[in-house]
């Protein structure tokens, strides 16, 4: 079966920063469909119904109309002063954007009207203040991800600079006091995910090299007192005989929920992690090897049989065959003389 997908950029002078791609999910072939000029697109999030997908960019925000893989922009969000947003998501419910900005620790969120363009004049902004241990990674605050409570009722900012996990109201963006969950100083978390049920989640630490299962109690039941974040499980995404250079990038978790999945940039692999959430536990069942170099972002097609990944410093986006009962990868294609890819999104 051929699906839809997109693969965000960094841009050299082509400018292309989001390419359109049909990936057959039996043969994993790879078919370039069509290419959009924008500057550095590092994250992309499409809404719901699949006809919107937004864009994080050098001057801001973008959003297109997409049509059977055609992309026509229709609603510009300038961020003066900043650099591309490295992270963006959705509200639950469809309403709101929110964004994180790396180098200026900054995160925002901006209201979306009924056929999903910007509404400008709603825009806030948080910019995070302080030092983390790990110099010179955590000289100064770098917000990295935000991701929206499942119940919509938080938006949480994962800070790497910081090692923290802020919580805001997912309205005002109000920072609320009691919340914040305060990591290991100098792991860096880079990402946090829910898992589907939206009971566990997971953060990966980019500085440490390593990933930890949370139970999480939404905003109506948890305690106000203390961050809604129970940690069940941290493990290393590296093999124990391992000393090279690596960090961590992106943290998934399979559609089911079984399997949790992080890329390592350097090892240049891809750690299996089996979910217990009878236990809350985590089990890793292996590290397998990607064949490229600096994997910034993977994802797997509907149904968890075929894996896509952006080897940034190769040029490439291959795609591999996933046997989920070995827990083995098989390399099927390669689209290659990419100019740094980052990110891959299949189409609703």
């Amino acid at each position: 079966m051929k699906r839809l997908a997109y693969i965000g950029h960094y841009t050299d002078e082509s400018r292309i920063g989001i390419r359109t791609v049909s990936i057959d999910t039996e043969t994993g072939a790879i078919e370039v469909l069509g290419a959009v000029p924008i500057d550095n697109a590092i994250w992309l999030v499409q809404n719901r119904g699949g006809d919107v997908l937004y864009a994080t960019c050098e001057d801001g925000l973008v959003a297109y109309r997409a049509d059977g893989g055609a992309l026509a922009e229709f609603s510009h969000l300038s961020l003066p002063g900043l650099t591309a947003p490295c992270h963006a998501a959705l509200s639950p419910d469809g309403t709101r954007l929110a964004w994180a900005e790396y180098r200026n620790g900054v995160i925002g969120l901006v209201a979306l009207a009924a056929d999903g363009s910007f509404v400008v004049d709603s825009l806030r902004m948080v910019r995070h203040e302080g030092c983390g241990v790990s110099s010179p990674r955590q000289d100064s605050a770098h917000a990295h991800c935000v991701q929206f409570a499942p119940d919509g009722k938080y938006l949480f900012a994962v800070d790497l600079g910081l090692d923290e996990v802020k919580a805001y109201d997912s309205d005002s963006l109000a920072e609320i006091v009691g919340k914040t969950l305060h990591v290991v100083p100098g792991h860096g978390p880079r990402h946090l995910v829910f898992h589907p049920s939206g009971a566990w989640a997971a953060i990966d630490f980019e500085l440490a090299n390593r990933v930890a299962l949370y139970r999480y109690g939404d905003g109506e039941t948890a305690c106000a007192a203390r961050p809604p974040f129970e940690e069940c499980a941290n493990l290393s995404t590296l093999p124990e005989d391992y000393s090279g250079h690596s960090q961590c990038a992106a943290v998934k978790f399979s559609e089911d929920g079984g399997e949790l999945y992080v890329s390592n940039r350097g090892h240049d692999s891809l750690a299996v992690f089996a979910v217990d959430t009878a236990a809350d536990t985590l089990a890793r069942r292996g590290v397998l090897t990607l064949g490229g170099s600096f994997p910034r972002d993977f994802a797997f097609a509907p149904g968890g049989n075929l894996l896509v990944a952006c080897l940034k410093k190769s040029g490439i986006v291959r795609t591999y065959a996933y046997d989920r009962a070995a827990c083995r990868l098989a390399p099927r294609t390669d689209l290659a003389g990419l100019y740094r890819p980052l990110f891959a999104l299949f189409m609703e």
